[in-house]
């Protein structure tokens, strides 16, 4: 990752929500070796989870962060399945909007500063992209609806909080494109992908380090965190085997249109939703670019995967 800032949070509690999910699981060593005393909160008591809360309960939060007295709260707890929330608006509703309503009302209650992560999502992806952080928001899906709320909610609380927008994460042990990809290889050989969806893959250990760094500089208002640069899906999918040392030639193109016609989802996806880092670049916060970040992950994926009994992988585009 490019930018020279080391993020120093010598001596600050932070408080981690979504400890034990994807990002969280960056965060936590992330912010560690930037000499913070950090607080992991999950959803449910588990190993290194030091405060366990259902934060769309808003007494619970109120008083389990107010009694773990953070200096700044960085929210990274979120309902992300997309599909799931289309067909329950009220699911994104409860995990994204109250759930971050609740987060941002007691970390201001408590004086902590708050950096809540939001996603591309907010945006139509209809002819708009690349968009800076001034570009205004119009989700086309109830999942890019309960996160915009959840945004204005961030600011309703405190305009000196920050917002930072990333997109197309991956890494970690849980689902995430690059692993659905290798998994489908491993076991079809060959796998199809669309050709037509952009946006900025990016490095979940890259986006973790540079949200300690916007811990650390307080920035206010909202940030792009991702990969520099632009791809498409199926881009992302042949880089993904070329990392592995697997034919590109193995990935297929195939049209968004194509692809719903053999596997339905219910929640429209932004056709270009790719995101510029202007603000925290501003401020010496930037990330590298994606292709290299993919190159620097990819190895050790794959190197996983064949220590790994083959099953049978989910697809998707």
């Amino acid at each position: 990752m490019a930018g020279a800032m080391r993020p120093d949070l010598n001596g600050q509690r932070v408080l981690v929500t979504g400890a034990a999910g994807q990002l969280g699981g960056f965060l936590i060593p992330e912010l560690r070796r930037s000499r913070a005393a950090v607080i992991a909160l999950g959803s449910r008591p588990d190993v290194g989870i030091d405060v366990a809360v259902d934060l769309a309960d808003g007494e619970a939060t109120g008083r389990a962060i107010g009694e773990a007295a953070p200096d700044v709260v960085i929210h990274a707890a979120a309902g992300t399945d997309v599909d799931g929330i289309e067909r329950d608006p009220a699911r994104g509703d409860r995990s994204n909007a109250q759930a971050t309503r609740n987060v941002a009302g007691s970390a201001r209650e408590c004086g902590a500063y708050l950096v809540a992560v939001s996603t591309d999502m907010v945006f139509p992806g209809d002819g708009g992209a690349p968009y800076g952080e001034d570009a205004v928001p119009a989700p086309i899906s109830a999942y890019g609806r309960s996160k915009l709320a959840a945004e204005q909610a961030v600011f309703q609380a405190d305009p000196e909080f920050a917002v930072a927008r990333t997109a197309w994460l991956y890494g970690g042990a849980g689902k995430h494109f690059p692993r659905t990809v290798l998994s489908v290889l491993r076991k079809r050989g060959s796998i199809d992908v669309v050709d037509d969806e952009f946006g900025s893959p990016t490095n979940a250990s890259d986006l973790a380090r540079a949200l300690v760094q916007l811990a650390a500089a307080r920035g206010s208002g909202v940030f792009h965190l991702v990969n520099e640069g632009r791809a498409s899906r199926y881009d992302l999918a042949r880089a993904t085997a070329s990392c592995a040392g697997i034919d590109p030639f193995n990935v297929r193109p195939i049209s968004s249109e194509d692809f719903l016609a053999k596997f339905p989802l219910p929640a429209p996806r932004p056709a270009d939703s790719t995101l510029l880092n202007r603000r925290a670049a501003a401020q010496g916060i930037a990330l590298r670019g994606w292709r290299e970040a993919l190159a620097a992950f990819v190895p050790l994926l794959a190197a996983e995967l064949r220590s790994l009994p083959e099953t049978v992988p989910a697809t998707g585009g």
